[in-house]
């Protein structure tokens, strides 16, 4: 006698039509390769290096944990504002950082996002992070759930260190759909198994919890505008730190950079310069 249709087990098939689309994303260093392992359980992702870092190309991880019935990609992501960019190679992560959220865009939406942080002071770096991805390039419409790593030496449970930190962090402006305090390694002989396994237990929960809700879209056409609404805030003191003259891109090029990679109509593209151009600091 089959199983009565209502008490079958999903497939592997309808699991994987139902994958939740997450990006990570935070400073290189945080944790954010050993964050995806902890979640597929395996080794996976590599630690990010120099090299890989200035190819700012997000990466695509496809994790199947099948006794949850949960099927996530996560999009490991480029910082931001890492210390060693330039004016260049800034443009280029916020493009490539634009042009995965239009990808997931037409893949039905995304679902969260992963916010890695360090559990130490929020830096200057981390709120610029934060607030290029959760609310530029994001509108504030996705849910984001900061995740706060190297805890595996917290002195009692790792949850008090957000008892301890909140406030903190929230006059830092940063808010949050929901919070994670975290290990990501083993440590030495395994010495940190326990928490380790607690930490996956509680990631799971959130990549459940957050892909239980619709996925969010994100108006993508509007781009350009709330660039040049942002630009003094957010653009400014990274697009006019460079070193020397010739590490300034070149006009040509961020006019090909913006009609090409950003489909930015040609009219917008030129407002835009002429707004970078005549920007006052």
């Amino acid at each position: 006698m089959g199983v009565p249709h209502e008490h079958r087990s999903p497939s592997v098939e309808t699991i994987r039509a139902r994958a939740q689309n997450f990006i990570v994303f935070g400073e290189m260093g945080v944790g954010k390769s050993s964050l995806i392992n902890l979640i597929a359980g395996r080794e996976c992702a590599e630690s990010s290096s120099d090299a890989k870092s200035c190819t700012l190309q997000s990466t695509k991880y496809e994790i199947e944990v099948p006794d949850q019935q949960l099927h996530v990609n996560l999009y490991d992501t480029v910082g931001l504002n890492e210390p060693n960019m330039t004016g260049s190679s800034y443009l280029d992560a916020l493009v490539k950082a634009h042009e995965l959220i239009v990808s997931l865009e037409k893949q039905g939406g995304i679902h969260g996002l992963l916010f890695c942080v360090r559990g130490s002071r929020i830096s200057s770096t981390v709120q610029q992070n934060y607030r290029l991805f959760h609310e530029f390039l994001c509108q504030g419409k996705v849910p984001l759930a900061l995740v706060i790593t190297g805890l595996e030496n917290e002195k009692g449970d790792m949850d008090c260190w957000w008892t301890r930190n909140q406030a903190q962090v929230e006059k830092c402006g940063i808010a949050s759909f929901t919070q994670v305090c975290v290990t990501t390694i083993m440590g030495y002989n395994d010495a940190y198994e326990k928490r380790y396994m607690e930490s996956r237990t509680k990631m799971l929960n959130v990549l459940n919890l957050l892909g239980s809700k619709a996925a969010y879209s994100v108006d993508v056409s509007s781009w350009f505008v709330r660039m040049c609404r942002k630009m003094r805030e957010l653009l400014a003191p990274v697009m006019f730190a460079w070193s020397g003259r010739d590490s300034r891109p070149s006009r040509d090029k961020m006019m090909r950079v913006l009609t090409g990679r950003c489909k930015l109509p040609k009219d917008d593209a030129t407002e835009l310069l002429r707004r970078i151009d005549t920007e006052k600091l």
